[in-house]
């Protein structure tokens, strides 16, 4: 696809302008690549179906984080701005500049004395639910069947709000399901006692009991990455629950309590610092039954991570494809 960036002199012309509005330093490589074509299929669909115009405005507007086989826990770099074009053929695409985190400004953790191991005291009370109260489900109809989704929504004490991402991939390594959560959800723990009513407590033990179902579900799938998706403090936090192994994924949410109020300190701590995070990932250590921070993306494009292995671009593959969503609200 690169091809067609090259051999349209338009858009040769922008990635010459563009790389000069961005020079390396938080990033340690800027590459050009083309993200998205109106490629269609057999039946004559294209392959991604989005507006170019309006994929260009989402990419601008908002940071678009390029992840490694759409594994939300493999960041390898930014999307640092992009346009459309009309190649010499006829076909549309839009051009990418890419930066990457490997070799750039890589901050450390404990580097900046933060110990991302000390455990943190989930609250003792907790607001009431709102009566809207609704989560959202995301995934990729080619890799999860809308049979299951069903089952899984079936039995949830609240609404359920579907939303589909497109990953452009033929043969995905993974499932990715990803499940938007307000945060209060996430720090509830069953020795909360400061509820406002009996249903506001019920409500919070009752979606808690729907999220262990849906880890006890993951046993069915092939290779699921769940992705419980929330914000605190303008800040995305993901807690990642990989693999089929019932019993990991349960001590995984035993845990979460303590790791969501712990992201929260996080987050605080790395403010009082002048670094504002706009993403914090954790992943669950499975021998020693702690969740910890993967890596937390900054305001300023800079990532903080104490595993530069995580970043690595040796064996990136040159195609390149964005994960999208057809709804914001994830």
């Amino acid at each position: 696809m690169s091809d067609l960036l090259q051999e349209t002199p338009a858009a040769l012309k922008w990635a010459e302008e563009a790389e000069r509005r961005h020079t390396p330093g938080k990033f340690g490589e800027i590459v050009r690549a083309v993200v998205w074509t109106d490629s269609r299929n057999a039946s004559g669909e294209l392959q991604v179906d989005v507006d170019p115009v309006r994929l260009v405005t989402q990419i601008n507007s908002n940071p678009f984080t390029l992840l490694h086989n759409h594994d939300p826990g493999l960041p390898k770099g930014k999307i640092l701005e992009s346009e459309w074009f009309v190649s010499g053929n006829g076909q549309k695409f839009v051009a990418a500049l890419i930066g990457y985190y490997a070799g750039g400004d890589v901050l450390i953790f404990s580097d900046l004395g933060l110990d991302i191991r000390a455990l943190a005291q989930p609250p003792e009370q907790l607001p009431p639910l709102p009566d809207d109260m609704r989560l959202e489900i995301a995934t990729d109809p080619r890799e999860v069947e809308e049979d299951w989704l069903d089952q899984v929504a079936n039995d949830s004490p609240v609404r359920i709000e579907r939303s589909e991402l497109s990953h452009n991939a033929a043969d995905s390594l993974q499932e990715l399901i990803r499940i938007g959560i307000p945060y209060v959800i996430l720090v509830w723990n069953p020795f909360v006692k400061a509820f406002a009513t009996e249903a506001g407590k019920a409500s919070y033990a009752g979606i808690h009991g729907w999220l262990r179902r849906l880890l006890s579900r993951a046993a069915e799938r092939r290779s699921p990455i769940l992705d419980f998706h929330s914000y605190h403090d303008g800040c995305q936090v993901s807690f990642l629950y990989r693999g089929t192994d019932v019993k990991k994924l349960h001590e995984a949410l035993d845990a979460s309590a303590g790791a969501a109020a712990q992201a929260a300190r996080l987050i605080s701590r790395l403010k009082a610092q002048g670094l504002v995070s706009r993403q914090l990932v954790y992943e669950f250590d499975k021998e020693a039954l702690l969740w910890s921070p993967s890596f937390a993306l900054l305001d300023d494009d800079r990532i903080i991570t104490d595993n530069l292995a995580l970043i690595s671009i040796e064996n990136l593959p040159k195609g390149l494809s964005l994960g999208l969503t057809r709804s914001k609200s994830l």
